[in-house]
């Protein structure tokens, strides 16, 4: 847990640990104590426990446990119930002497009951790899298996234990670990003085071919190669398919294996053999990458080649979102989709720290890069689960954010909080999602600010402050839509370059003036479009304000018709609310258009349902939706399946805002029952009624 801790700056609940170390919380409170224990004999500062938000290692500690781990004792090391399973699965694959559930209690640390739990769920992930865990009355516990399911396990227990650390902290833990003999004699490979030599030699192998590995992927290598002449030492070797390794010698990476194996046979005196060159030649294929210079031209580059242009046309197409840098997009997807390629095909499995928080962030984003990755997952012929899912989102995500959003000059803010710690870290939580160009620096008391004498350029307070020598904005510890978009206007000016008496008109203002010329209908659903209009033109909509389908396509943008003469037609009709509403231009209804006369029925995204959309640049002043219902049916190419009863028209201000509504859409179009219901429904309360269904949380 300690180990866990020290990943993250922010608090950890308790149910989160519960549900990590499946542990009852009973469990988590007692190990805490053990860890504060150890924590302050150390004169290190204890886990901070905040209740009802959880658990916070301090940063002086998390700076210093990696120098306190190479002095640590036997009796001090705490595992978890992951590390125990990853440890014990390394020691028994790769052990050199018998080994006997005695040997498990003094590895682990652990009572007799516990240890025999531990083989036990071991044994059944062992299985996932087609090992089988044997006894034998001499010779104790051993793994059977081909060396390549071995080491397919060894890869995927490296990946658990060394998920979100750099190479630093990967020497400090392998030190602290050979302080305390966790490990020694099964791994004579692990030695602290070939560590940094191993490092050197990956980068010189880097090198060789004009390749750059992430930091973290160097640390998972350095880690396995370790391993691997280990396994070589004790005369375990690879056996690769003949037509396998033609294909990865002609690789540029199998130079740089070559060089790697060659430098690691000088190191340990062993030579390795053709079939481990080009086992590491798969890792290195495996690796994420930053760049690299030379690229194959066999089949299988170019099949990957033709299924990340695939992958980017199909998130285009559901995302209604265009790249305009397209080549340079497909250029750096394609070696995050050719490493994982190599990772899934070979086993070789790594753990994504991030996986969870990217899914409650970004969710939409992760939904379209999943239905995306089909290309991929045909050539594998097997699914891509939510690790390598979540990292490919990233790179989607962030090339939207690249396009979308200028680089903005960062501020920096204080928060005076009188309501105590909990509500100060939520309302920074808020604050920050709110504006992700500022930097919050201090989280202060009334008492605190009174004495602060740092720099900031804003102030965000639950109290008034009436001495502030910088911008003060009056907050609640816990903001509503209303009051972030309220906060919004305020800030706009200033985060724009602005000077303070720039003119910042509100949506009530502009009411006002176009009563005195004008007759209102309906006052109140003015002063929402006017409001949400002037947070799009002047800044972002955080998450929390992402509309949903219903907020999009309300029933005043629903039209519907008995026929149109063609689909231009179609297009130009469906349009005209948005049009009239000021959410597009008329150069938006050309674009799209122009779309489908260059690219042909593309938009047909379902039997009968097409979405009609272009860039944001092509005239989409704010993010909106329109339905148009067509009772005969149009056209939109030649093949019966382009016959199209339901045209969507989609605009959206930043190719970003519109997509938790067009996931609720494709979620609500999945379903056959109900395209066969809107397609041929007359009743427009019907479209109403299931948009509303589709839209709530």
């Amino acid at each position: 847990m300690l180990a866990y801790l020290q990943k993250t700056e922010d608090y950890v609940q308790v149910q989160e640990l519960m549900d990590t170390f499946h542990v009852s919380k009973r469990t988590v409170y007692y190990d805490m104590k053990k860890i504060n224990d150890w924590l302050l004999a150390n004169h290190l500062a204890p886990v901070d426990y905040v209740r009802g938000t959880g658990f916070l290692l301090p940063k002086e500690s998390r700076s210093e446990l990696p120098i306190k781990a190479k002095g640590v004792q036997l009796s001090q090391y705490y595992l978890s119930r992951n590390e125990r399973k990853a440890w014990l699965g390394l020691h028994l694959i790769n052990r050199t002497k018998p080994m006997f559930l005695r040997d498990m209690e003094t590895l682990l640390q652990v009572s007799r009951g516990t240890a025999h739990s531990e083989l036990k769920h071991l044994q059944q992930e062992l299985k996932l790899f087609g090992l089988k865990v044997t006894f034998y009355r001499k010779q104790g516990y051993m793994v059977q298996g081909t060396e390549k399911d071995q080491r397919m396990a060894l890869s995927h227990f490296l990946s658990e234990l060394l998920a979100g650390i750099s190479w630093k902290e990967f020497v400090s833990q392998i030190q602290g670990l050979i302080n305390v003999n966790l490990y020694k004699a099964q791994f004579p490979a692990f030695q602290i003085d070939k560590l940094s030599s191993i490092y050197d030699i990956i980068t010189d192998g880097e090198k060789a071919i004009g390749m750059e590995l992430t930091d973290e992927t160097v640390v998972h290598l350095a880690a396995r190669l370790m391993l691997y002449s280990n396994r070589i030492i004790q005369g375990k070797t690879i056996v690769m398919d003949q037509e396998e390794k033609t294909a990865l010698k002609e690789t540029p990476q199998f130079k740089a294996a070559e060089h790697i194996s060659h430098e690691l046979g000088k190191l340990y005196k062993k030579t390795f053999p053709e079939d481990e060159v080009c086992y590491i030649t798969v890792h290195i294929l495996a690796a994420k990458v930053n760049k690299l210079d030379a690229e194959s031209n066999d089949l299988e580059t170019k099949k990957l080649h033709q299924a990340t242009s695939q992958m980017i046309d199909t998130f285009e197409r559901l995302g209604c979102v265009f790249f305009q840098d397209r080549q340079a997009l497909e250029k750096q997807l394609f070696l995050h989709v050719k490493s994982a390629y190599y990772r899934i095909k070979y086993g070789l499995a790594i753990e994504n720290p991030l996986v969870d928080t990217f899914l409650d962030k970004y969710r939409e984003v992760f939904e379209l890069t999943q239905k995306s990755a089909r290309p991929l997952e045909e050539l594998l012929n097997k699914p891509i689960d939510k690790n390598e899912i979540a990292y490919l989102s990233m790179h989607f995500g962030g090339w939207l954010r690249r396009e979308q959003v200028e680089p903005m000059k960062r501020k920096t803010a204080a928060i005076v909080c009188v309501n105590g710690v909990s509500a100060s870290r939520m309302l920074k939580i808020q604050l920050e999602q709110l504006f992700p160009v500022i930097d919050f620096t201090v989280i202060l008391s009334l008492r605190e600010y009174e004495k602060y004498n740092g720099r900031v350029d804003f102030i965000f307070s639950t109290v008034p402050l009436s001495d502030s020598r910088v911008p003060v904005f009056t907050v609640n510890a816990i903001l509503n839509d209303a009051e972030k978009a309220h906060l919004l206007n305020q800030l706009s000016p200033y985060l724009n370059g602005e000077s303070i008496a720039a003119f910042c008109p509100s949506a009530q203002a502009i009411v006002e003036l176009v009563k005195k010329h004008a007759a209102i209908s309906n006052e109140s659903a003015l002063h929402e479009e006017l409001k949400r209009y002037l947070i799009a033109t002047r800044s972002q909509a955080p998450k929390e304000l992402s509309p949903t389908l219903e907020d999009l396509l309300p029933s005043s943008r629903i039209t519907m018709l008995e026929e149109v003469s063609d689909w231009k037609a179609a297009i130009r009709i469906a349009s005209q609310q948005l049009l009239e509403d000021g959410s597009i231009s008329d150069r938006y209804i050309q674009a799209m258009i122009d779309k489908v006369v260059e690219h042909g029925p593309y938009i047909v995204i379902a039997p009968g349902v097409a979405i009609a959309h272009a860039r944001p640049e092509d005239g989409a002043i704010r993010t909106a939706m329109a339905l148009l219902s067509i009772q005969q049916g149009i056209a939109f190419g030649k093949d019966p399946k382009h016959q199209v009863h339901l045209l969507l028209v989609m605009a959206s201000a930043d190719g970003e805002t519109h997509l938790k509504a067009l996931s609720q859409l494709t979620a609500m179009l999945l379903e056959e029952k109900n395209r066969a219901e809107l397609t041929f429904t007359v009743d427009k309360s019907e479209i109403v009624r299931r948009i509303h269904k589709y839209s709530q949380p």
